[in-house]
């Protein structure tokens, strides 16, 4: 039940455009794309402060006393001719992270329930680059799992657009190639996860065996959640030439908003059993309150209280 919309979508309007590959429509949005991409990734780092850590980096972090037999050369004697302790420059930890990211190119992603709403894969991809952009504003490398760039980590503010060119022609249905994966790196994976869990635990426990850090980001139209239709309603596949009319759709609302549910209780139930956490955004909600969680997570920082 909570795959049915998944596989059926409702015909409510005609089709009067001509169908477009998955690819073409992803390229054609690009351009826009990158500059909306940008811009939330700024909002992202200006509203997630990182938790400093100490060790040898050169960013200056805070004053602590020195201890017994601390070496001359860690003492800061500018500050303590200031007074009569003497105090050590702690310094902030550094070390490149390497984000990998995965946005699902599946069928079911092009779908909305209506007009005033952005696709699942165009939100998923404007979410997806803009974590991205965040990541290598700040001075991280990023690289995607698909595609003619899968493997390659970029690094710079620069590669944003090479990299939403890789987004673009790595929208054939292949699943993440976990073996790119760089040890103790970052993985976050964007779909609607309107998927049999079997198939999300395998993926789990593949990126698991690395190891690496996930995050998962679900991307749902707001439809998905509630089966908003009444009467009679001609669904449509999106993967295959098939079609369902059902009589009296209502009906099944109730029990299909209970099956929703407990599919994504039992998401997040599966994704903490492998220390994953899943960030749910509707696509008739903004994206940035959803991103800003998610990418305080992926850089060890907070929310600004």
């Amino acid at each position: 039940m909570a795959g049915f919309l998944n596989r059926w979508r409702a015909k409510t309007t005609p089709r009067t455009a001509p169908h477009v590959p998955p690819v073409s429509q992803a390229e054609g949005l690009l351009p826009p794309l990158v500059v909306e991409a940008e811009r939330i990734a700024r909002q992202l780092m200006m509203g997630v402060h990182r938790q400093r850590r100490a060790g040898a980096g050169e960013d200056f972090w805070q004053y602590r006393q020195a201890m017994p037999h601390e070496p001359a050369h860690r003492i800061d004697w500018r500050q303590s001719a200031r007074g009569d302790q003497l105090w050590v420059r702690q310094r902030e930890a550094e070390g490149t992270q390497q984000l990998a990211l995965w946005c699902d190119p599946s069928a079911s992603m092009d779908w909305r329930s209506n007009d005033n709403l952005p696709t699942k894969r165009q939100r998923a991809m404007l979410c997806t680059l803009a974590l991205a952009g965040a990541t290598l504003h700040g001075g991280e490398r990023v690289g995607l799992l698909t595609g003619p760039e899968a493997g390659r980590h970029f690094a710079g503010a620069y590669s944003l657009p090479r990299l939403a060119q890789g987004l673009a022609a790595s929208m054939a249905d292949t699943p993440p190639q976990s073996d790119l994966l760089r040890a103790h790196g970052q993985l976050v994976i964007v779909s609607d996860f309107l998927w049999p869990l079997e198939r999300l635990e395998a993926v789990l426990r593949d990126v698991a065996a690395r190891p690496a850090r996930v995050q998962l980001l679900c991307v749902l139209d707001p439809a998905e959640c509630d089966l908003p239709y009444r009467g009679r309603i001609r669904f449509e596949s999106l993967e295959q030439d098939d079609a369902l009319t059902l009589p009296t759709v209502e009906e099944l609302a109730p029990a299909y908003h209970a099956a929703m549910t407990s599919h994504l209780d039992a998401l997040r139930t599966m994704a903490r059993a492998y220390r994953a956490e899943l960030t749910l955004h509707m696509t008739d909600h903004a994206p940035l309150p959803a991103l800003l969680a998610l990418y305080a997570r992926l850089s060890g920082g907070k929310m600004p209280s």
